[in-house]
């Protein structure tokens, strides 16, 4: 069992849109990010580590589509636009993926930065962006 005092991150006022749909996904990635950093500080091994990095490219990928299909649905005037920031998160995963796998020793200490600037540019920097926009149509 992970103690709280061993996550990466917490989840914090700062990470709240409002949009119940995305902050369960976001929550769902910060838990996923947390296991991972714990694999990777605790080295428990490739297998290990890649099962959890793998559930994480999963994950982003379902979060991704679902955000960008709830978007289409409103008619969100840039959804092409946030549609290329998930594919330039969804590759630096892939990059960090490589790299991770090729030297897990190597990366624990690097990951943690990556890992916080992963989530906090897709909730802080991309997503922040549609949430007026969302509210406005009643979506919380």
């Amino acid at each position: 069992m992970r103690s709280r005092a061993n996550e990466l991150l917490t989840w914090s006022a700062k990470y709240n849109l409002g949009i119940t749909f995305a902050d369960n996904h976001h929550k769902e990635l910060l838990d996923v990010i947390n296991r991972l950093h714990q694999a990777l500080v605790e080295s428990k091994g490739k297998v290990a580590i890649g099962q959890t990095l793998n559930e994480l490219i999963r994950y982003a990928k379902v979060h991704f589509a679902a955000e960008e299909k709830v978007l289409q649905s409103y008619g969100y005037p840039d959804s092409s636009g946030h549609h290329s920031d998930h594919e330039c998160l969804a590759y630096a995963l892939l990059e960090f993926y490589q790299k991770v796998m090729s030297d897990e020793a190597g990366m624990a200490a690097g990951s943690a930065d990556f890992l916080k600037r992963w989530l906090g540019t897709e909730i802080l920097e991309a997503d922040i962006k549609f949430v007026s926009f969302l509210k406005d149509k009643g979506v919380h």
